[in-house]
């Protein structure tokens, strides 16, 4: 009986979404989060300019982040409940939870990390089938083949189909989650059934640092494989991640520079 009503409320939701997908039909619904300075304004703005150019529909990015920061009328922003003691390096990433809960936007919703550097089309994410929920493999698996972990650098999804994350990550003790999950990458594969998410093809999305840059990393020598050869990727890329340091804005590539703006 349990499964049956389970399966009617996913229905339901489904049924909901679809009906606002429609509705929303002729603006592309984009998130980010900037919490604490970790990031300036800077990346916001870059982030926007980006997905404006690289979207031939139009965008609407929602801001996700505090109530005493300032948003400017162009951008949707969303005020995020403050977690005591959840803050700064290596905590903040636990505020993109707060994009699945459904009560700030309902549809079908486009997120990608603040140091992402978009660099051609991203028309092919209208493609996706929005039954899923649409990630990145992880990069672990470049040395793990078998590994597979999400990467929430990008996502995909729709909040009302998928409310069910939010509904049982916000009945529990954000402190006791952080006790056993890294990061919030680790909780969501944790979470989401295999049955319901998908990876993005692996030349749309790859790491800057380990893919990119000087001809890719060589994993059994952990040296990069033509050093001083600069940013050279697949023409189907569109996303390049930046995880850990550098960041964009400390990058003088010509090719980086270039696109970030």
């Amino acid at each position: 009986m349990t499964n049956t009503l389970l399966t009617e409320k996913e229905m339901r939701r489904a049924a909901k979404a679809a009906k606002i997908a429609t509705e929303h039909k002729e603006s592309i619904d984009c998130a980010c989060v900037i919490h604490g300075n970790g990031y300036d304004w800077i990346y916001v703005d870059r982030l926007y300019n980006m997905l404006t150019r690289h979207f031939t529909k139009s965008i609407r990015l929602h801001v996700y982040t505090e109530q005493s920061r300032s948003v400017p009328d162009h951008m949707i922003k969303h005020v995020l409940d403050e977690w005591p003691g959840v803050s700064g390096r290596r905590r903040s990433w636990w505020y993109k939870m707060q994009l699945f809960n459904p009560a700030h936007y309902a549809g079908q919703l486009l997120y990608l990390d603040l140091d992402t550097v978009i660099v051609n089309s991203l028309d092919w994410i209208l493609h996706l089938d929005t039954r899923y929920f649409w990630a990145i493999r992880d990069f672990q698996s470049l040395w793990r083949p078998q590994f597979q972990g999400i990467n929430s650098s990008f996502m995909y999804w729709n909040t009302v189909s998928f409310a069910k994350i939010w509904d049982d990550f916000s009945c529990q003790d954000i402190h006791q989650i952080r006790k056993k999950y890294n990061g919030d990458q680790d909780y969501l594969t944790d979470v989401l059934s295999p049955t319901k998410r998908k990876f993005i093809d692996n030349t749309r999305a790859v790491s800057w640092r380990w893919q990119a840059l000087d001809g890719g990393m060589n994993f059994q020598k952990r040296i990069h494989k033509i050093p001083n050869k600069g940013t050279e990727f697949d023409p189907k890329t569109s996303l390049l991640i930046f995880h850990g340091n550098p960041k964009p804005d400390q990058v003088q590539d010509s090719v980086i520079q270039s696109h970030w703006r």
